[in-house]
């Protein structure tokens, strides 16, 4: 029986290297999910090792393949009753939801910025042992609720110890609400207090190649740090790459790139504008040598769009899991003239509706050329379930287009 794509057949998928259009340069090991710095404060940095398998992968300048973790989703947090909330606040909004956002000043004072932003992100250690970790997050409401990645949480995900550390250094236990593997995104929840401080929100639609962006968190295990740089990309397609976990599906990510030095630990932390604004959750970067030990900023982040992160926390918050689309077939690479082959068509799924076979080689989506797999899956991950998309395909030698209504799976 077919999976969805992608599905439980791609957990773990890495494409072949020869198949690789733009192979890493020497001594690139890969992306990263930056997973958390694994390990608490930093006398036990020196003796805690990063679990292999947060840092396994290869680097592919059009679909970064990284170790562990990423993604995003649909539907609105202003449109949830959620769980009962302990105060009046009401429950955080999307960008876009409302009154056009005034656009980001051309210059950041990251002075200000960081004096704004920093009440509102956190530090988050969780879980123990083997699976302990240090991430970041950032507020969302007076209701208790934070963002953060789901690499950050996992290793608590069975009912572990999960405590956030607030930048006046106070502290508190939470707990998980919901959490995407797919996706690399969760939220969690400390007690609800009118004391704490929402992140204000930004539009990621809007951000601009060149601008200026803060990230804010604890990279190894320094909370409260403040670094600057510049969205150097947007739309960058970034894979990454599950464990053998079933827990641990790979993730697909349309990412916004950035130069602003992010390190092991800022994993979950807010990327921000000029107007002090989250943009993205920061979850990846690419890391230099040929060890798995952690590795630091070499310029080359990746952050989960805003947009879809917040959409994604919708889901989270609400059904404590999350969706992705799918056209019911697997793919393949093909061996010429790029495009991605599909292998499988589920009787009855979205491809075969549209009139797909199996062999049709997928050559563009809503006009945009597909060179690849991964191309296609994180564009197809850019829609929500019931989304109609158009697919130019190749079969045999003629050309057609099908109009595919997306199907839906949970992680």
């Amino acid at each position: 029986m077919t999976s969805g794509l992608p599905g439980p057949a791609y957990r773990g998928y890495e494409p072949p290297r020869s198949q690789n259009p733009f192979p890493a340069p020497p001594g690139v090991v890969g992306l990263q999910p930056h997973p958390s710095y694994l390990g608490y404060p930093p006398a036990a940095r020196n003796r805690r090792p990063m679990r292999a398998a947060a840092v396994v992968g290869v680097a592919a300048l059009t679909a970064l393949v990284i170790g562990t973790a990423a993604g995003f989703g649909g539907s609105k947090l202003a449109e949830l009753s959620a769980e009962p909330a302990a105060s009046s606040a009401p429950a955080p909004s999307r960008a876009g939801t409302g009154a056009p956002l005034t656009p980001a000043p051309a210059e950041a004072n990251t002075v200000e910025i960081a004096k704004t932003v920093l009440p509102s992100t956190v530090m988050i250690r969780s879980g123990t042992g083997s699976d302990a970790a240090t991430g970041s997050g950032f507020v969302l409401d007076t209701n208790g609720r934070i963002m953060t990645n789901n690499h950050v949480v996992q290793g608590a995900a069975d009912g572990g110890r999960i405590e956030v550390v607030f930048n006046d250094g106070s502290r508190a236990r939470a707990k998980i609400v919901g959490r995407s593997p797919s996706y690399d995104l969760a939220v969690i929840k400390v007690a609800a207090s009118r004391s704490l401080v929402p992140m204000q929100v930004g539009d990621s639609d809007g951000a601009q190649v060149g601008e200026t962006v803060i990230a804010v968190g604890a990279p190894l295990a320094l909370p409260g740090t403040v670094t600057k740089g510049i969205i150097s990309s947007r739309n960058r397609p970034v894979v990454v790459s599950g464990a053998n976990s079933a827990d641990d599906p790979s993730a697909y990510i349309d990412a916004i790139q950035t130069d602003a030095p992010i390190n092991p630990g800022n994993s979950g932390g807010p990327l921000i504008d000029a107007a002090a604004r989250v943009v993205g959750v920061n979850s990846a970067i690419l890391t230099l040598g040929q060890s798995q030990e952690v590795s630091g900023n070499i310029g080359l982040g990746f952050a989960i769009p805003i947009n879809q992160a917040m959409d994604i926390g919708a889901q989270l918050i609400k059904n404590g899991k999350a969706t992705y689309p799918v056209i019911g077939a697997n793919v393949s690479s093909t061996t010429d003239n790029g495009g991605a082959k599909l292998s499988t068509v589920e009787s009855g799924g979205p491809a075969d509706d549209a009139g797909l076979r199996e062999g049709d080689v997928i050559t563009s989506i809503d006009g945009k050329p597909v060179t690849d797999i991964e191309q296609l899956i994180v564009a197809i991950r850019t829609h929500r379930p019931g989304d109609v998309i158009k697919l130019g395909y190749k079969r045999d030698r003629s050309t057609g287009e099908a109009r595919v209504t997306l199907g839906s799976k949970e992680g």
